[in-house]
């Protein structure tokens, strides 16, 4: 017989950039894979399939957007016929209680910088900043601006 009263754990990140600094607004969730009991039981749940939770969340989000009148039918039907629907669900492999570093990691990811100030060079011969992007050696030279201001804006 399931036990009463379940309480899923989630932790919720909404990033409003993507790689580069451009405006990609979305969310980093983790959650349990299962629920908490009363007096410290957790019970793992059965596997997910995961591109039926992935529409399941889709749909959630539009219609909360509709009911906020953020978003239009027609905008729905447009991007509810996208290839890529800009909604992804992943399951990594799941983590124990020790397993410190591996949740050390995954915190890291959930909560990263706008910006990688590995990627950034400050070049005082033309005074440009330089960013550099993963996938390419450089995409985007900045005049000189005033950083400090920008990151904190």
């Amino acid at each position: 017989m399931p036990e009463q009263n379940p309480i899923p754990g989630a932790v919720i990140a909404i990033q409003t950039f993507g790689d580069f600094l451009g405006f990609n607004p979305h969310c980093h969730v983790l959650v349990t894979d299962g629920c908490f009991y009363g007096r410290g039981i957790f019970r793992v749940a059965p596997p997910l399939d995961l591109k039926k939770l992935e529409a399941i969340f889709r749909h959630r989000v539009f219609k909360m957007l509709l009911a906020k009148r953020r978003i239009t039918r027609d905008l729905i039907a447009m991007l509810s016929n996208w290839r890529h629907s800009g909604f992804q669900v992943f399951c990594g492999n799941r983590l124990g209680p020790k397993e410190e570093t591996s949740m050390e990691n995954l915190a890291r990811c959930i909560i990263r910088a706008s910006f990688s100030q590995e990627r950034m060079q400050y070049l005082e011969e033309p005074s440009k900043v330089v960013y550099r992007e993963v996938t390419k050696v450089i995409l985007k030279h900045h005049p000189h601006y005033p950083w400090d201001a920008y990151l904190q804006s």
